[in-house]
């Protein structure tokens, strides 16, 4: 009964984050769970009703929990338009309202994703980049190029004294 009451006294979106943050702790509990890998960098998704936003013959459009919305096609030996004719006769005219914009577009094959405006990784990487004091390996390929010139010189000599210290020897 406790339990209720505060439901109703907790914004709804609250909870309902709440209850996801929740479902990925459980996930380390190796509860099995079908993901998908999605394209684009988008990390795997789960394959449940809040992540799977909509679906056609050819593709299926996800959400990732960052809100991040893209899509993924279907298997080469899918076969599609099996329940076109019944779609046709429910909805006969549904080519003529046919929409390029948000979901559609992604459907449509006129955009790859949909990206959230105020998406916190693009935001960080971005200030990373900025950032005067960031370095990256991409900084140090030269420094590691010497050191590998000068650690294949420091072999390099030290076989050619071994080779030397073994004549030395066998000519003894």
């Amino acid at each position: 009964m406790l339990f209720f009451i505060w439901v109703k006294k907790v914004n709804r979106v609250v909870l309902y984050k709440l209850f996801e943050v929740l479902f990925i702790l459980t996930i380390k509990n190796a509860v099995p769970t079908f993901v998908c890998d999605s394209p684009g960098g988008g990390g795997k998704i789960a394959l449940q009703p809040n992540y799977l936003i909509s679906q056609s013959a050819e593709k299926v459009v996800l959400r990732n929990f960052e809100g991040v919305i893209t899509s993924y096609p279907e298997p080469q030996n899918y076969k599609p338009g099996t329940a076109e004719d019944y779609f046709k006769g429910v909805y006969p005219d549904y080519e003529k309202y046919r929409s390029n914009v948000g979901i559609s577009a992604v459907m449509n094959d006129k955009k790859f994703n949909l990206v959230p405006e105020a998406l916190q990784r693009l935001d960080r990487r971005q200030k990373y980049q900025m950032d005067p004091n960031h370095s990256s390996l991409k900084d140090k390929r030269q420094k590691r190029d010497e050191l590998k010139e000068k650690k294949f010189k420091s072999q390099q000599k030290s076989s050619t004294m071994d080779a030397q210290k073994n004549d030395s020897t066998v000519q003894e």
